[in-house]
């Protein structure tokens, strides 16, 4: 009997816990079945880059809209072309998220629907385009990577490249700047060069040496024919936005060059380096035409129009050295050399936007030191022949200062120093200025060694 009553007592215990548990889960199952909770999105849900899973739709929606806020209230999208740089605002794009929301795909990702200001968008970036490439640029295609950086609620760290998007092709890739040299003769190892190499590309990004690019070459030329090549490279580039790494001057002014816009170069330690900022590459040309070397730069328009301006020539009268000869008579004089005057010149360059000055900078300062006059003396009766020469200034020098009686010694210090002078004249010259407006490219042309 008591067994009867054990089975009884167990039987209505399992009833009553299989009976519990299953109304705790149809009770749960039924909750959600009529008040409609069952629209809980599964794992791996997603609008853009917004994880919706395990939310309702309506709470979906609002997760979307406070993450396009958030991203509404800080995010710029940078742009530059060259040296110009901008931004697009976030206000230019309209987020649709009750549409993005109602195209919600159940476990897989879908898009953030975004629209963007077209108009305003091109407004924006013409802005940072030279006139000629604003036709040129491929706006659709920008758009579209832009449109994409906004659904993905992205921050990009680097600016968007706007080079990139302009199609190469005669209308777009220039001649931005040029210069030309006179040969006082032709050189055929120069003419060789020229005629195996008649163009250099200049990578975006990069460093050129000239004198690497000789060696690279086998180019088989002299100090005085690559100084010659240096010099036309140096005026070409000036009225650029290219750096000058390495540049060095001679003693005295070449024949042929222009002040200010010297470059020597040999194959020991002197070089020619200049650094290409933009990203995209730029290409010297060569030719030599009527013992002219003429030098032209290849590439996208600059931003900016680049301004050279050689600044006021200061002059340095030549001291005289006299040295005593007993072949000559008493009283008698002879001039054994005619001395040079010294030469300080500061180079600058200037960019504009349209008529607007944007910066102005110093890139070099120039100084020829100048050469003395030698004058042969005889001895005067009575007076033996001085061990060494001696030297007294000129008529035009008897107002120097002591720190002024300086030897030649002294001046070629101050050539390697190139900035140091013996005294100042009032005399000035003033010389032409050098742009990267092809229309002005021969206003140095003519221009010979000044001084």
């Amino acid at each position: 009997m008591r067994q009867i009553a054990a089975v009884k007592l167990f039987f209505v215990i399992a009833v009553c816990t299989i009976y519990l548990i299953s109304f705790s889960q149809i009770g749960v199952l039924a909750y959600e079945t009529f008040l409609g909770e069952t629209d809980r999105l599964p794992a791996g849900t997603m609008v853009g880059p917004i994880s919706v899973a395990n939310k309702s739709k309506q709470e979906a929606l609002a997760e979307i809209a406070k993450k396009v806020n958030e991203w509404k209230a800080d995010a710029t999208i940078p742009v530059v072309y060259q040296e110009k740089k901008g931004e697009i605002p976030a206000s230019l794009f309209t987020f649709q998220i009750e549409q993005s929301a109602r195209q919600i795909v159940s476990g897989r990702p879908s898009q953030l629907l975004v629209q963007l200001d077209v108009q305003e968008f091109s407004k924006t970036i013409k802005t940072l385009l030279p006139p000629p490439l604003a036709s040129s640029i491929n706006l659709e295609k920008l758009q579209n990577d832009v449109t994409n950086i906004a659904a993905g609620l992205q921050m990009p760290s680097e600016p968007i490249d706007l080079a990139a998007y302009v199609s190469r092709s005669d209308e777009t890739v220039q001649q931005v700047s040029a210069a030309t040299l006179k040969l006082a003769k032709r050189p055929a190892p120069l003419l060789e060069w020229i005629s195996a190499n008649p163009a250099v590309e200049i990578k975006g990004k990069s460093i050129f040496s000239l004198a690497a690019y000789v060696k690279e070459t086998n180019g088989p030329l002299s100090s005085e024919e690559m100084s010659m090549i240096a010099s036309a490279i140096y005026q070409t580039i000036l009225p650029t936005n290219f750096t000058v790494l390495e540049r060095h001057t001679s003693r005295e002014l070449p024949d042929g060059i222009t002040v200010g816009y010297e470059a020597k170069v040999d194959d020991r330690n002197r070089d020619l380096q200049f650094y290409n900022p933009n990203t995209t590459a730029y290409t010297l040309k060569f030719r030599v035409e009527n013992n002219r070397l003429h030098v032209a730069l290849f590439g996208l328009p600059f931003t900016y129009k680049y301004v050279v301006k050689v600044g006021d020539i200061e002059y340095f009268k030549p001291k005289t050295v006299v040295q005593y000869s007993p072949l000559l008579r008493p009283g008698e004089r002879q001039l054994k050399q005619s001395g040079k005057r010294g030469i300080l010149v500061k180079v600058k360059r200037e960019a504009y936007s349209g008529n607007h000055l944007v910066r102005t900078e110093t890139i070099a300062e120039d100084f020829y030191p100048p050469s003395h006059n030698i004058e042969l003396r005889g001895l005067e009766l009575g007076d033996t022949q001085p061990d060494a020469s001696t030297s007294e200034p000129s008529a035009a020098d008897e107002n120097q200062t002591d720190n002024n009686q300086n030897d030649e010694q002294t001046n070629e210090n101050k050539a390697e120093n190139s900035g140091q002078s013996e005294e100042k004249q009032p005399e000035k010259e003033q010389t032409p200025s050098t742009t990267n407006d092809v229309n002005n490219k021969q206003k140095n042309d003519d221009n010979e060694k000044q001084g």
